[in-house]
């Protein structure tokens, strides 16, 4: 599958703009703030409706502008698709093939995408938050189900916290409200909490394979899913239900569950290296590759944020290698120098200046 068309309009930087990618290839120059990364970031929305940061859905809308919209026309094995996404102050709507989707869960998955950006260091070291994000990005890319419940869990527990806050304060609901609630929100969370250890399971699998060819040691990291409640979902919540109530919030659940990833018995975050963190994201991300490629049967679009600058030859040799396979692939930098392209035929480069494409070459 690959990009055939993009159209960006009121995006970030972006009054307008089209682009006609490489099949393969795309090398995007420019100094940093003139628009390169909200390219690959514009990508990452459409196909998954969220910015591969934290930001907020208005934070893309251009200043001054009411709403933004990407369109891209994709083609995979031979068939055309055009998708949609557009974000106003009021919402998002996303179309496939011009008819709007009713659910976003039925358009996430239109294609699939893996990202690799400065950010994903946070992966390993950053807070918990990151890594459930991780793992609720790529499920939701690998499984429609896991997507569906995890949509009902979250609505569930918005739900179940005003419960809370009323029975705190008095002021309305019931006990009998609350088990309800509870009740249909641990239906959910059990099967969020199995995809997840699954998914983990063939995660480590896969890592442990990808990690010598990338950093020439054989030390094996353990990848360990750990939810904060781990069996019998009924009891502990019956159990927590007064702290609860006292706090005005749910305290457990797949929406405090952690990743940890340990090095010789000990946790990464605290005691690798950056180049150990570094080599360990980039298996992560390679290992989510071959997973999208072993169920929906096709490439994902590669995204590569100014991450050529971080690595060896070696290892960029090992990344670039990867996607031989005839996947597109899309790389942010501020100077092609140290970008290595003795296995690249034909490419294309972009030259971004100022939110507007100032030159576009082929090469080879």
């Amino acid at each position: 599958m690959n990009i055939k068309r993009i159209q960006l309009k009121n995006y970030r930087c972006y009054d307008t703009l089209t682009l006609t990618p490489h099949k393969n290839l795309n090398i995007i120059i420019g100094d940093n703030a003139q628009g390169k990364t909200s390219i690959l970031e514009a990508i990452h929305v459409l196909g998954l409706t969220k910015s591969h940061k934290f930001s907020k859905d208005e934070d893309l809308i251009k200043e001054g502008a009411t709403h933004t919209n990407i369109q891209a026309e994709l083609a995979f094995r031979d068939k055309k698709t055009t998708l949609s996404m557009t974000i106003s102050k009021t919402g998002k709507k996303a179309k496939y093939n011009r008819i709007e989707m009713a659910r976003l869960s039925d358009y996430i998955g239109s294609f699939n995408l893996v990202m690799f950006s400065p950010e994903d260091m946070e992966l390993v070291k950053g807070s918990p938050r990151e890594r459930r994000r991780f793992l609720d990005i790529d499920l939701g890319q690998l499984s429609k189900p896991y997507m569906l419940n995890l949509q009902h869990y979250r609505r569930l527990l918005k739900e179940r916290n005003e419960v809370l806050k009323g029975l705190s304060k008095k002021e309305k609901y019931d006990d009998i409200t609350l088990d309800v609630v509870t009740e249909q929100l641990i239906h959910y969370a059990e099967k969020i909490i199995q995809t997840r250890s699954e998914f983990i399971k063939q995660l480590q699998v896969k890592v442990n394979k990808i990690l010598p060819k990338l950093s020439g040691e054989t030390t094996s990291i353990d990848v360990q899913y750990t939810p904060s409640i781990k069996t019998n979902l009924k009891a502990v919540f019956d159990k927590k239900k007064k702290f609860d109530i006292a706090l005005q919030t749910t305290q457990l659940g797949p929406h405090r569950d952690e990743v940890h990833f340990l090095y010789k018995g000990q946790l990464m975050k605290s005691y690798a290296s950056q180049g150990q963190i570094r080599s360990l994201v980039i298996a992560l991300k390679l290992a989510v590759v071959e997973m999208i490629i072993e169920t929906k049967q096709r490439l994902p679009i590669i995204l590569l944020d100014d991450v050529f600058s971080e690595l060896d030859k070696h290892r960029q040799k090992r990344v670039l290698d990867v996607f031989s396979q005839e996947a597109q692939v899309f790389i942010t930098t501020t100077h092609i120098d140290h970008i290595h392209l003795d296995a690249s035929k034909t490419y294309q480069t972009i030259e971004i200046q100022a939110g507007k494409i100032k030159g576009v070459k082929h090469h080879g």
